[in-house]
């Protein structure tokens, strides 16, 4: 599934150009991100330092990746579903399936411009897969909420 409209902006400076932060806060949550939150994405720190609510950071990545966010902590997967895709690959590739209709896999990723992941999980599953925009922090709450220590 390719992009609706995808921005190259940063997801910094978008924050920046709808005066959600200042150059201060944003500042600020880089020189966190290079020091002590190394590999943390820097919305998660601007959300974490009370700067963005996680509604606004999420809204503004569709607009940046050209994919729709979907809240997946609001969806009920079935067992069916979960077992399509390892929960090995689904920390890899941070990609969680929620749906299948038919031969469309609808998966939830954090990185949804990860084509290497999303040619994985088709030849995998045998499906199209329609990709959704989610946060890493969701992302670990629905493997919290899903999977249990056995499949580790």
């Amino acid at each position: 599934m390719s992009p609706i409209r995808r921005v190259k902006t940063k997801i910094g400076e978008l924050l920046l150009q709808k005066s959600l932060i200042t150059q201060g806060q944003l500042q600020e949550a880089l020189s966190l991100q290079h020091s002590k939150e190394k590999g943390k994405p820097l919305g998660q720190i601007l959300v974490e330092s009370g700067y963005i609510g996680k509604e606004q950071l999420c809204i503004l990545l569709a607009v940046q990746s050209g994919y729709p966010y979907i809240d997946i902590n609001q969806c009920i997967i079935s067992p069916e579903i979960l077992s399509l895709i390892p929960l090995g690959l689904v920390k890899k590739y941070q990609a969680l399936p929620i749906d299948k209709i038919q031969d469309i896999l609808n998966v939830a990723m954090v990185n949804p411009l990860d084509i290497v992941a999303i040619d994985q999980i088709q030849k995998l599953t045998n499906s199209t897969v329609k990709v959704f925009l989610t946060t890493p922090l969701e992302l670990e709450e629905m493997i919290a909420r899903y999977y249990s220590k056995k499949q580790e």
